[in-house]
């Protein structure tokens, strides 16, 4: 082989991992806005992705999602909301905060949302799980079709994991909340999925059990892009509390 020829394959392999991340970061893009625009899906039940929970009830993204998807509830009798989530490993700050399915349920209850509608899905540790739960809990039971509401970025992987897991779900997301209103924040909120959505579409040898819950690292990553704290303040925060 010619050494141009050589330097040519390198260049390209070389090239690979950044096309394929600009690829997932379109798709994660694209599939945002087509979810903010998909506002009267079809489905019986909405199962409501959990995000931040504080000591207070939902964080502002976990909020609008909420908002939305009880606006799709009363939009059509006879509906269901299921409430999907985890429990971060810490309450600090930085790190998440409090149960997230407990918060979301009271939230739903506060607004006026029966409690014979609502549906608890546990465990719900990482996106992966909470699919899977959302599976057994609403799909096994019955209680389908589906349709999916979280943050429009989030929708994607959403969507993929479901498919892997043998069910479909209509997708539909807010389009306004703390997460999505600010270009930085939004942009780093994509990049992070569209790595998440590499990683789901690993064997699942490699990716089966991640925690992407509020408490996570990859959620402190993305609160350093979108400049709402610094790896010194998150140091600090850690050093206070050894």
């Amino acid at each position: 082989m010619r050494p141009r020829t050589v330097l040519s394959a390198l260049a390209v392999t070389a090239a690979m991992p950044a096309l394929v991340l600009t690829a997932a970061i379109a798709r994660v893009n694209l599939y945002s806005r087509r979810s903010t625009a998909n506002v009267d899906p079809e489905g019986a039940t909405i199962v409501v992705f959990g995000a931040q929970a504080l000591e207070h009830g939902p964080a502002g993204s976990l909020r609008a999602r909420l908002d939305h998807a009880i606006a799709l509830y009363r939009a059509h009798p006879g509906r269901r909301l299921a409430m999907a989530g985890g429990i971060p490993v810490s309450t600090d700050s930085f790190r998440g905060g409090h149960d997230e399915v407990a918060a979301m349920v009271d939230y739903a209850r506060a607004q006026g949302v029966p409690v014979c509608d609502v549906i608890e899905v546990r465990p719900g540790q990482n996106t992966r799980e909470q699919v899977s739960s959302a599976h057994r809990v609403v799909v096994d039971a019955g209680l389908g079709p589906v349709i999916a509401v979280s943050s429009s970025y989030h929708l994607a992987r959403i969507h993929d994991e479901a498919r892997r897991q043998g069910f479909h779900v209509e997708v539909s997301a807010p389009s306004e909340g703390p997460d999505v209103s600010r270009p930085r924040q939004y942009a780093a909120h994509v990049l992070a999925d569209a790595l998440g959505l590499l990683w789901y579409s690993m064997p699942d040898i490699l990716a089966r059990r991640v925690d992407t819950s509020a408490g996570s690292l990859r959620h402190i990553g993305v609160g350093v892009l979108a400049g709402r704290h610094s790896w010194q303040d998150i140091l600090r925060s850690r050093g206070r509390g050894n």
